[in-house]
């Protein structure tokens, strides 16, 4: 058993955020150039922001340059509001995932895409402020995620569309229960099953191009989180209705529009909460007890840059390579089954990735795409401090994201 967590409160910090969430990365017109390199058919289905472009605007090129400001003002305000608090080994923040390339509306989007998502966190590093720290500080030893998404979306128009997620996962928690009598030694904990469920709405229509869009919607608490061995911080679900909002823009950085720049944001905020029994006594040393878990604020953004003019490569009509910066806030935890001193953090991710896409039936705007990035972090800010001999954070080296859709 571990030992027992003394409840401590700590009031809530307060973080200024808005965050827009975009889940997949941009593919824009296509040059002139590589026009040469394209069939008539296939050039109708890959060419679609071009081919409907609307002449340039003044008033769109101001909006684009203020959305632009904001977005990395809003982020960067993020990263410097700390929150004063932080779990033992905590969730890697898995919306992350949410930002960056993935699942952005393009401008032929007028019909439904189905996808497949995996994520991947191994959290193995254990680390106090900026810092790695040793194991033998923290009782928790490895956490190890695999997610499995399915996910659906569809535009009616222009202006509006819906999105809908749901996740499964399969998690392992190594961790150090204590000697006996009171405890195993390290044991392995394992948790599988569905995830928190995610709905959107989402409206693209400020510009005919679909280039600036807004998402808001929910997350349901479907997801387990009363998993023996695990803390409410590392279950697969949060127990929490959280709301979603989220904001993208893409435009581009080259006249030929081989060159274009994407930036999202994304806040996801608790706001309803299901309490649980604590079934080994972790935080107050009395198995059973009811305990309530309020999960922190997280915020997201993404801001990027692609090459959008590599077509005819190893049979795919087109190859997005792209790099991106992602940053993310996350305030601690609160409630007397959660862990506020080892709960909270600031990052700073690199990431490079990739998108192949395939029409598979021009007519018909059937295309296939497949993306896939690593997020390594570059700065690492954790909430750290001792409790009941627990001291850090577990977390991911390297995180991987692939995503697999469908157009049709």
């Amino acid at each position: 058993m571990k030992p027992a967590k003394p409840e401590t409160v700590i009031p809530e910090a307060t973080s200024v955020a808005v965050h827009p969430n975009t889940r997949q990365t941009v593919c824009g017109p296509l040059a002139a150039s590589s026009r040469a390199n394209l069939s008539e058919d296939t050039m109708s289905t890959v060419t679609t922001i071009e081919s409907q472009r609307p002449p340039r605007r003044e008033g769109r090129s101001v909006a684009a340059r203020i959305s632009y400001i904001a977005a990395l003002a809003i982020t960067s305000t993020s990263l410097t509001s700390l929150a004063t608090t932080a779990a033992y080994a905590c969730a890697c923040g898995c919306s992350v995932f949410d930002v960056g390339g993935g699942l952005l509306p393009q401008e032929n989007d007028h019909g439904g895409r189905v996808f497949l998502e995996y994520w991947y966190s191994n959290q193995t590093q254990n680390w106090i402020g900026a810092a790695k720290a040793p194991h033998n500080v923290n009782h928790d030893q490895n956490l190890n995620t695999s997610w499995y998404s399915v996910g659906f979306s569809y535009n009616f128009n222009r202006d509006w569309g819906v999105f809908m997620r749901v996740p499964t996962a399969v998690r392992n928690l190594t961790t150090d229960t204590g000697p006996p009598p009171g405890g195993m030694g390290v044991q392995t904990f394992n948790s599988n099953g569905l995830g928190d469920i995610e709905i959107d709405a989402m409206y693209t229509g400020f510009f005919k191009d679909m280039s600036t869009g807004v998402m808001f919607g929910l997350k349901l608490p479907t997801g387990v989180y009363t998993a023996p061995g695990l803390d409410r911080d590392n279950q697969i679900g949060t127990g929490s209705t959280d709301f979603i909002v989220s904001f993208f823009h893409r435009g581009m950085l080259s006249g030929d529009n081989a060159w274009q720049y994407f930036q999202q944001i994304r806040l996801q905020q608790p706001f309803l909460y299901q309490a649980a029994a604590d079934p080994q006594g972790f935080f107050d040393g009395n198995a059973g007890v009811v305990q309530t878990y309020k999960p922190g604020m997280q915020v997201d953004g993404a801001f990027g840059i692609l090459y959008n003019n590599w077509y005819n490569v190893f049979g795919f009509d087109k190859i997005t390579p792209l790099g991106q910066v992602i940053l993310s806030h996350r305030n601690h935890d609160n409630g007397t089954g959660s862990d506020p001193l080892n709960t909270g953090f600031d990052r700073v991710m690199l990431s490079p990735g990739i998108e192949l896409t395939k029409v598979l039936d021009e007519a018909n705007n059937r295309v296939m795409k497949l993306y896939a990035d690593i997020e390594i972090p570059v700065y690492y800010r954790a909430n750290a401090a001792n409790n009941a001999g627990t001291d850090g954070q577990l977390i991911a080296p390297y995180l991987v994201k692939v995503v697999a859709s469908y157009n049709f």
